[in-house]
């Protein structure tokens, strides 16, 4: 089995930081393997979970990115998982590969196939199995959810909370709403580290497809009234997220503002980490701890899925 490519760090300092270590995202598919290669060796991937796959592909691709070398976190999905016994198992296997962190979400799936209806049944009964990964990260939603109210969305983020240790924010396309949510998450009292979700390069039709599939808030009302956002995606060449980094820089010091970044790379890893080698100049030097605070004017917003 071929490991990690021993890739150079994009930090030129050699310091771990939020831009420089940021987790990506991949889908089971036939070219997670060739995709993962483009990274260096102890990268952060997280592999998803869908009901056309189901969770034995998530896994075995989960095993083989640990088994490379790479940080592998699978995405649990509570519908997907028939009962006790078979989550006992799931958890059993990755600690047999290694894996030591998971992402706990309710899935796409219409109806459970057993007793775990959303992503907090799965974390509550995540907790009771001492072979359980010993990290959890959970989802949140900064421009709400198609299936979801706002008001459902905070309660379930609250409860899931204090089962999880960490959170990675649903795929952001501008930087206000995130940080907007996140000033409101603070003042709420979350305390959890938090990654903000970040389109990779790509397509700029294919972003806009993606952004119209999520149903994300303003986001996508911007891109239905055909200007704003819509107009810079319709552009020559590819999609680069140089503007939302921008936006993002000012609270990505790993403490109370954003901890890093998670990359939704739709598998287009060798573009995402090429471009991210041009943002060596805005990571190389060292920041002092975070200076993060809430406003007192922000506004509550949207979160997690069930």
């Amino acid at each position: 089995m071929q490991d990690a490519e021993q890739m150079p760090p994009l930090s030129s300092g050699g310091e771990e930081t939020p831009v420089a270590d940021p987790r990506y995202e991949l889908m089971p598919l036939a070219g997670l393997q060739a995709a993962a290669r483009c990274l260096q060796a102890g990268a952060v991937v997280t592999v998803t979970c869908s009901p056309r796959h189901g969770l034995e592909r998530t896994l075995t691709a989960a095993e083989w990115l640990q088994a490379a070398g790479y940080r592998a976190v699978p995405h649990l999905a509570a519908r997907l998982v028939r009962d006790h016994r078979h989550l006992q198992g799931i958890a059993t296997r990755l600690a047999a590969a290694g894996i030591d962190d998971a992402f706990v979400v309710g899935g796409d799936a219409p109806q459970p196939v057993g007793r775990y209806p959303g992503g907090l049944e799965l974390l509550e009964a995540l907790a009771a199995l001492p072979s359980r990964p010993a990290r959890l990260g959970i989802p949140a939603y900064p421009e709400g959810h198609p299936h979801f109210g706002a008001a459902t969305l905070q309660r379930v983020l609250d409860a899931k909370a204090r089962h999880a240790d960490y959170v990675v924010t649903q795929l952001c396309f501008e930087a206000a709403p995130l940080l907007t949510w996140l000033e409101a998450q603070r003042r709420r009292g979350l305390r959890l580290p938090v990654y903000a979700g970040v389109p990779g390069v790509m397509a700029r039709k294919q972003l806009v497809t993606m952004a119209l599939r999520l149903g994300i808030g303003p986001s996508t009302r911007a891109l239905r009234r055909g200007r704003g956002l819509l107009g810079r995606l319709l552009r020559p060449t590819e999609y680069r997220p140089d503007a939302l980094l921008e936006g993002l820089l000012p609270v990505l010091d790993g403490g109370a503002g954003l901890a890093g970044l998670h990359f939704y790379t739709f598998n287009r890893v060798a573009a995402t980490r090429a471009w991210l080698e041009t943002w060596r100049h805005a990571i190389a030097p060292p920041r002092e701890a975070s200076t993060f605070t809430p406003r007192q004017d922000g506004t509550a917003s949207a979160e997690p899925l069930a």
